[in-house]
């Protein structure tokens, strides 16, 4: 083989090698497209065929399902799965799945689930994102604790805090904690009281419940 057919070979195999080096930076800093199906079973279909790339995020409304593609395997990040492997399947949080690889999609996913208001499989992560995104979490307090502007999940509806307060009975030698509340669905005014309404509760009893509020932190 002459010199010069040597070098226009190795010519080309640079070439070819900063052209793959090219498309694995460039498929790096890719972001993860989100796409949106009718069911499922659609979405597994659309990743067999090649529709739906590895790191692409999955979303069916009518199952209130997000997923994340893990190279051909959709999983979902939400506690319904439908036609996607559970994330139980995964045997780890999804940030630590292969070294980490997916994190980027499994923001995304997790974004988009907590927008559309789904429950994610992973409890820890769900508060994590929550508080990202600075939405509510669940937490904790004593009664005499709650505030205004949390939601109290209390009689089976979710109520939104209005105000709270003690207040002296001296005919009873008493004091009281009462709270102004409201349904925060129709669903929930449905389960209590329509419009705004108060309740009471004993200090003596108030000062030790403990009760769980929705709460930005």
């Amino acid at each position: 083989m002459s010199s010069n057919l040597i070098r226009a070979a190795e010519q080309l195999g640079q070439i070819i090698e900063a052209v793959d080096t090219a498309r694995a930076q460039a498929d790096a800093i890719k972001p993860p497209k989100v796409w949106r199906f009718a069911s499922s079973a659609d979405a597994r279909t659309a990743v067999d065929r090649d529709q739906a790339a590895d790191g692409d995020i999955l979303v069916v409304e009518s199952e209130q399902v997000v997923a994340f593609v893990v190279v051909v395997m959709p999983v979902a990040i939400t506690e319904q799965h439908g036609a996607f492997h559970p994330y139980s399947n995964l045997g780890k949080p999804a940030r630590d799945y292969s070294e980490g690889y997916w994190t980027r999609s499994v923001d995304l996913a997790e974004q988009t689930a907590i927008e559309l208001g789904y429950a994610l499989a992973d409890p820890a992560a769900a508060e994590t994102a929550r508080t990202a995104a600075g939405l509510p979490v669940p937490v904790e307090t004593p009664r005499m604790l709650v505030e205004a502007g949390d939601i109290l999940r209390h009689f089976g509806a979710r109520l939104h805090v209005i105000d709270t307060g003690v207040r002296i009975l001296p005919e009873a030698d008493s004091a009281e904690w009462w709270a102004l509340v409201e349904g925060v669905s129709e669903d929930d005014r449905r389960r209590t009281y329509r419009g705004r309404w108060t309740f009471t509760v004993p200090v003596a009893t108030a000062a030790w419940d403990i009760v769980i509020v929705e709460r930005t932190l």
